[in-house]
């Protein structure tokens, strides 16, 4: 899970500085993570993370190959963890899950890519 979860962040990370976004690299490195862990964690398949910029956004996107919908959890105050996708709510601009066909799904976030 930790090399999956670096992975994401350095892809991240790269992916920023080559795009000239390094004002939101921390916060999309932070969501990306969560979502690779939340992928491996819970849904156990291979993972494919993809990024993009449209529309003034810069998009992360984890697809695995659970049917199970990411839905937010209130997590209990005094276990550590449970609580990855309320941060991702938190800190992008959007985000969801979508089914796919073949049976997995597609989490994904958004973070304003034309804020100064």
């Amino acid at each position: 899970m930790a090399d999956s979860s670096r992975a994401a962040r350095s892809l991240v990370n790269d992916a920023c500085t080559r795009w000239n976004l390094t004002a939101l690299a921390d916060d999309a490195c932070v969501i990306a993570s969560e979502l690779v862990t939340n992928a491996v964690r819970h849904a156990g398949t291979p993972l494919q993370v993809t990024l993009a910029v449209t529309d003034g956004r810069f998009l992360l996107a984890v697809r695995d190959g659970s049917p199970l919908p990411a839905v937010p959890t209130q997590p209990d105050p005094h276990t550590p963890g449970g609580r990855g996708l309320l941060l991702v709510g938190e800190i992008s601009q959007a985000w969801g899950s979508v089914a796919l066909p073949d049976g997995g799904k597609v989490v994904w976030a958004a973070l304003r890519a034309d804020a100064p």
